[in-house]
């Protein structure tokens, strides 16, 4: 049996879309655990993007109520975790599941053992937007300084912030609070910083997450509390995708979507695809599956807010507390 057949048992075999979507998850975990390097991760998964994109896209359709998405799961955590120890988040801007084999590697260094590693999904599309929005929240940086609003889903959190700074400048900002949730903006920074080298954002993101900058601030957020480190959204490596699309699509893509792969749905998709090319959630059109074209000023090489499995699974690591 190849590769490509235990995908596609896993996609098309599975009963229902949320047993699909389990059976994915559990996959790209393994797969992210085991891989050697980023670009072998993104290798691994344009078979299952593709069969998504062209056969089943019936499972993109139904992934905001199929799949596990981090809102729920740290809904579903954080409510699981009252009155025992400490509770603590730390959700890294565009952690994707490239990240987890050096965020583990970081930890087995440092004797740290995690509770559990699981993978879950963004909102669609896969932006910071829509997932502070699942959070309850207007914006994200309307959990900054401890200013989260009323609608925030982690009932009874003590302290929000959203942190900009090196990691170890960031731990005398963690209180000594017993619930805590933190949004660092780094590695989505590093991304806008390389658009156009995601070699470099590999090597700076594997160092970043085996230093011992952050793992000072993970072991502040660990003391007295338990910890989930997870993402609001992962990201593509659009430099890798095909560019095959006949020039009627290319047409109708580039007129929609200009060089992005989400737009705002202001008028219904019009086109008749077969495959649909373009899913319209949330009040957006979304690019499925592993597709670029030509656009003025170029495509983006790293980009995120489409349906493709690594901009939308992403880590989701508990650590216990100190």
């Amino acid at each position: 049996m190849t590769a490509g057949d235990t995908w596609i048992n896993t996609i098309l075999d599975s009963a229902t879309p949320a047993e699909a979507w389990v059976a994915l998850f559990g996959r790209l975990r393994d797969l992210a655990i085991a891989s050697t390097s980023p670009v072998e991760l993104h290798n691994r998964t344009v078979a299952p993007d593709r069969l998504l994109a062209e056969s089943a896209w019936e499972l993109w359709a139904a992934y905001p109520t199929a799949a596990r998405r981090t809102s729920q799961a740290l809904v579903e955590w954080w409510t699981a975790s009252a009155g025992g120890a400490g509770r603590a988040v730390l959700v890294i801007d565009a952690l994707s599941l490239r990240e987890l084999s050096p965020l583990l590697g970081g930890a087995h260094a440092r004797g740290i053992k995690p509770t559990a590693v699981a993978v879950t999904g963004s909102e669609v599309p896969s932006d910071t937007e829509h997932f502070a929005r699942a959070l309850g929240c207007p914006s994200r940086s309307s959990l900054k300084n401890n200013a989260a609003p009323g609608g925030f889903v982690l009932a009874g959190c003590a302290y929000t912030n959203v942190l900009e700074y090196p990691f170890e400048d960031c731990v005398g900002s963690i209180p000594n609070e017993s619930s805590v949730f933190v949004w660092h903006t780094w590695l989505d920074d590093l991304i806008h910083l390389y658009p156009k080298l995601p070699d470099q954002v590999y090597k700076l993101a594997a160092a970043g997450f085996q230093g011992d900058g952050f793992w000072a601030l993970v072991n502040r957020l660990r003391q007295g509390r338990r910890l989930v480190i997870t993402a609001d959204h992962g990201y593509a490596v659009s430099k890798l995708f095909a560019t095959e699309e006949k020039e009627s699509v290319v047409d109708a893509l580039r007129q929609m979507f200009g060089a992005t792969r989400r737009a705002p749905a202001n008028e219904p998709w019009e086109h008749s695809f077969m495959p649909p090319i373009v899913l319209t959630i949330n009040d957006h059109h979304v690019v499925m599956g592993q597709r670029k074209w030509k656009a003025p000023g170029g495509f983006p090489q790293i980009d995120h807010g489409g349906l493709t499995l690594l901009e939308t699974a992403v880590p989701f690591v508990e650590l216990p507390s100190l």
